[in-house]
Formats: structure tokens, C-alpha cells, sequence
């Protein structure tokens, strides 16, 4: 069976300290489009089981927004390992466009981290 598998989250490669850019679309049970009354993140290294980035909250909400994660928050761990993975975990709440009840709908992206090596550096 040739082909890649769908995976539940989106997986992206970046290097350490360059920002991350991440598409962001809000929709309720319906697929209607909604505005979030709140979005926060936090970013784990799931490598190491080290938190890198506390929740952190967003501004400026749409029903779709471009969420730049800035690279001062991507720092190896550990950096002779090379590359790490780290988890994006988002969080919103909305109000349904049909209930008009509040609703919290979570998603994960995974980041591999990878070191930029120096040739030659610390001889």
C-alpha cells in the first residue's frame, strides 16, 4: 500500500528559533464558521517532557486567523540531540451558532524542532 498515513494533527519541521505559522479555522457542530470568545496555546517538548511555553492566550480572535508562534519560544532542550518534537496543544471556546451555548473544541500540532549545527564550532 503506497502513501502516507492521515494523521490526527498537523506535523510540520522547523529549526530552532525561526518562527512557526499556523492556519487556524473555527467552526461549530454545523461546520458553521464561529468567532472564538477565547483561544490560548501551550507548547510542550514531548521529547524531553518539558513544558517550553506556559498557556498563553491570543488576540485579536476571528472565525480564521495566521497565528505566528515566534522562534524565541522554539529552544532545543537539549541541543545534542538534533531535533526534538514539541506539541502545540489550542484551546477555544465558542458559542454555538445553533444551541447558543458556549462549546470547547481542543486540536494539537506537532513541531519537530531540529538543531542548526555549526561544522566546526568548539574545536
Amino acid at each position: 500500500m503506497a502513501g502516507q498515513p492521515v494523521l490526527p494533527y498537523n506535523s510540520v519541521k522547523s529549526y530552532q528559533g525561526m518562527d512557526v505559522f499556523v492556519d487556524l479555522a473555527f467552526l461549530d457542530h454545523t461546520q458553521s464558521a464561529v468567532t472564538p470568545t477565547s483561544l490560548v496555546y501551550q507548547i510542550d517538548d514531548i521529547t524531553n517532557a518539558v513544558n517550553m511555553v506556559p498557556q498563553t492566550s491570543v488576540a485579536g480572535l476571528a472565525p480564521t486567523m495566521l497565528v505566528q508562534l515566534p522562534g524565541a519560544r522554539f529552544v532545543m532542550t537539549h541541543e545534542w540531540l538534533g531535533s526534538q518534537l514539541c506539541q502545540v496543544e489550542w484551546s477555544m471556546t465558542a458559542i454555538d451558532s445553533v444551541t447558543g451555548q458556549p462549546f470547547t473544541a481542543k486540536r494539537i500540532d506537532i513541531i519537530e524542532l531540529c538543531s542548526i549545527q555549526t561544522p566546526g564550532a568548539g574545536s
